[in-house]
């Protein structure tokens, strides 16, 4: 997990489209791919991207970002360690 404080942030950053609220960039190494052949799986029309998260990071603001991702995000709801939150 590389998060807006680690140096190597800035530039793994520039591979996404604009988001003013980013948590951090997750790297995963890959041993193996796999998929379904897709026989039982049902067909979804993808209507859109949605609007809520872009709206909440919005009215948080940069500095309301990082005060939430301090207060809420050090551990996953399964207690596992998350964020340092940071930056």
């Amino acid at each position: 997990m590389i998060e807006p404080s680690d140096a190597a942030f800035p530039a793994l950053r520039r591979h996404f489209g604009p988001f003013e609220a980013v948590r951090s960039v997750i790297r995963v190494a890959l041993t193996r791919v796999a998929d379904s052949c897709g026989y039982g799986v049902p067909l979804y029309h993808y209507e859109g991207e949605r609007t809520q998260l872009v709206e909440w990071a919005r009215r948080k603001g940069a500095q309301g970002a990082v005060e939430y991702r301090r207060a809420n995000n050090r551990a996953s709801i399964d207690g596992l360690p998350g964020l340092r939150g940071d930056g």
